[in-house]
């Protein structure tokens, strides 16, 4: 191996490196991109052990600077930071509009009952009559108007869910592709270090999404796994998620996971933003909608019984003010096809109602159990084996055939309280404020239907408005709870990324001093050359 040789391998070399730390510099902010650098190693020696000579050296391998581990715990920290971040923004938006002035049910109340107080002046006045319905009329609109917006949360959450789904399939597909062109390459025993990058980066936006497991195979691809760990894709393998439901359905929207040979619901919490979509779903969306649906059936079980009680102008006794919400049928949800059993569900005692829904389940021997599903409380006992079994609980009761078995329910008492009340009434006379035997003048019954404001009618701990505050201080302490979660998912991953970054990405001052230095590594091998031929001429010079 001659001196100019040996000054070529290193003057090559040199020139590697310098392409790639330029290469480097130029991708300082390319996101995604890790650092590369070149491998060196000597080529073969010539007469080993005694007499060794080295023939120069190989810089044909450019390694990309990555660890796997750091790159792992970035993605799993950006799932826990987008799942924060996004249930943070929606539990924000809803505490924004429940504590609004414009949408309160506070204000809604105290105009009501201040309604009312103003009428027992003259109980007879049709105008003051005719106030009281339009002040019932309103206060059933402000509940409406507040279920609405609940079902527009509803629908966002789906319409989100969809666009997130669609885009974690899509990105699903691209990496299959990463993978397929990585294996070819892999076997060729080609680099392919910015591919491996643009596949990273992939994964990265699909952790955004949801939380994986990745597991590296030794062909260069990647295997990746739900948490709850259904396969999303195994080598060729890719399998598609999908949103099924409806703001309707009991359990709203759920993310299904689809191969060739089932279709299965995701169970737990599948991270990302869209766990946080659904956690904000199937937590606080389904909290709020339940404890103002509970205030609606309330109010209205409450002040219809009073007025059932009393008299009207004509002596006639009193009728409903507002719609009667203790039959909810619509909150009987059969959750397979074989549940036929449940015939009804009724509203016993609203003192004792709670802001939850229900799920029921009758085993293959008639034992049924009832969970509370806010808090877990279970209710169980077995059914009669025939005839109509009434089975109580929580100031509810529902009939249920007392032969069934299997059967699977959700039941929802006061879901929809809100979204069903109205105020009925139209003729102000028809107002029994009086009670029997008292007279036009008479103003008693309205009296006691004034001191429902302040009687403890929720759970028997809570008047109306109390109950409705605490709620909304719950959501308000909630809200603060997930921002202070969503900064330190933030943080968190912050860090995550910034220990990769510091391992794998481009530190400027470090390759400005790499390009220095293959500088004169460039130099001094091309001084090898000079020195090779100035002592080639001279040894021609010598004959």
């Amino acid at each position: 191996m001659s001196l100019t040789q040996i000054g070529i391998s290193g003057l090559q070399a040199s020139q590697a490196s310098l392409n790639v730390a330029s290469n480097n510099i130029a991708n300082a902010e390319t996101e995604g991109y890790s650092r590369q650098r070149v491998y060196w190693y000597p080529t073969y020696t010539l007469h080993p052990g005694i007499g060794t000579k080295g023939t120069g050296v190989n810089a044909s391998s450019v390694e990309r600077i990555a660890n796997s581990f750091l790159t792992a715990q970035m993605w799993e920290s950006q799932s826990l930071a987008e799942k924060t971040a996004t249930f943070s923004e929606y539990i924000n938006s809803l505490d924004q509009w429940l504590g609004d002035d414009s949408t309160s049910l506070t204000s809604g109340l105290e105009s009501f009952f201040t309604t009312l107080n103003g009428a027992t002046v003259d109980p007879y006045s049709s105008a003051a009559r005719q106030v009281i319905l339009s002040e019932s009329s309103k206060l059933a609109q402000q509940f409406t108007t507040l279920n609405n917006q609940i079902a527009g949360h509803q629908g966002l959450v789906g319409r989100q869910l969809e666009a997130s789904v669609a885009e974690a399939n899509g990105l699903l597909a691209n990496i299959a592709g990463f993978n397929d062109q990585l294996k070819k390459i892999s076997a060729s025993g080609e680099a392919a270090n910015e591919m491996f990058d643009q596949r990273d980066l992939a994964v990265k936006e699909l952790s955004k999404l949801m939380g994986i497991n990745v597991l590296e195979q030794s062909d260069g691809s990647i295997n990746i796994y739900l948490k709850s760990g259904q396969p999303l894709l195994v080598g060729d393998q890719r399998n598609n998620l999908n949103v099924s439901g409806s703001a309707s359905n009991p359990d709203g929207f759920s993310l299904e996971f689809e191969s060739d040979s089932a279709s299965l619901k995701v169970q737990g919490d599948p991270g990302g933003s869209i766990g946080g979509m659904l956690n904000y779903q199937n937590g606080t969306l389904t909290q709020a909608q339940n404890e103002i649906g509970r205030l609606a059936v309330v109010i209205s079980s409450t002040i219809n019984a009073q007025l059932r009680l009393g008299e009207d102008v004509n002596g006639n006794a009193g009728v409903d003010l507002f719609s009667d919400l203790t039959n909810p049928a619509s909150g009987i949800f059969s959750l397979d096809v074989v549940s036929t059993a449940v015939s009804d569900m009724r509203i016993t005692d609203s003192s004792q109602l709670k802001a939850s829904d229900y799920d029921l389940r009758v085993d293959n021997t008639g034992n049924y159990v009832i969970t509370r599903l806010n808090d877990g409380v279970q209710f169980s006992g077995s059914l009669s084996g025939a005839g109509t079994d009434t089975l109580s609980f929580d100031g509810v009761e529902i009939d249920i055939n007392g032969a069934a078995t299997d059967q699977a329910y959700r039941l929802s008492p006061v879901r929809y309280g809100a979204r069903d009340l109205d105020a009925v009434l139209t003729e102000p006379f028809a107002l029994a404020l009086a009670a029997p035997g008292g007279g036009v003048a008479d103003n008693s019954n309205l009296q006691t239907i004034i001191q429902l404001q302040n009687d403890a009618l929720i759970e028997g701990q809570s008047s109306l408005t109390e109950s409705y505050t605490r709620f909304i201080g719950d959501i308000a302490v909630q809200t603060s709870q997930a921002k202070t979660e969503a900064d330190g998912g933030k943080k968190l991953f912050e860090q995550a990324e910034a220990s990769r970054n510091a391992y794998s990405g481009v530190n400027l001052d470090e390759e400005a001093a790499n390009l220095l230095r293959f500088q004169q590594l460039y130099s001094a091998n091309a001084q090898v050359i000079s020195v090779a031929r100035q002592t080639f001429d001279s040894l021609l010079r010598m004959f």
